[in-house]
C-alpha cells in the first residue's frame, strides 16, 4: 500500500471513531416548534433559523489543537 493510501485509511479510521462516539438527539425548536434533530444537543432549525448556544451540548467541544488536520 503506498502511502498517500495508507494516510486515506488513517483518516477514514480516524473518522469512523469520531462519528461512533456522536448521539443524535431531538427536541422542539425553542422559537416555531417544528421538531428537529441535532448532534450531541447542539441544534440549528431550517425552518426558522433558531439555534441553541453552543455551552448547552452534551459534551465538551473539541479545542483547535485536537484538528488534525491543523
Amino acid at each position: 500500500m503506498s502511502a498517500p493510501q495508507k494516510d486515506a485509511v488513517t483518516q477514514a479510521e480516524a473518522a469512523a471513531s469520531f462519528l461512533a462516539a456522536q448521539q443524535i438527539t431531538e427536541r422542539a425548536c425553542e422559537k416555531c416548534g417544528t421538531s428537529i434533530a441535532g448532534v450531541n444537543g447542539r441544534y440549528a432549525c431550517g425552518g426558522c433559523g433558531w439555534t441553541n448556544h453552543w455551552s448547552e451540548g452534551l459534551s465538551q467541544l473539541p479545542e483547535a489543537s485536537d484538528d488534525a488536520a491543523g
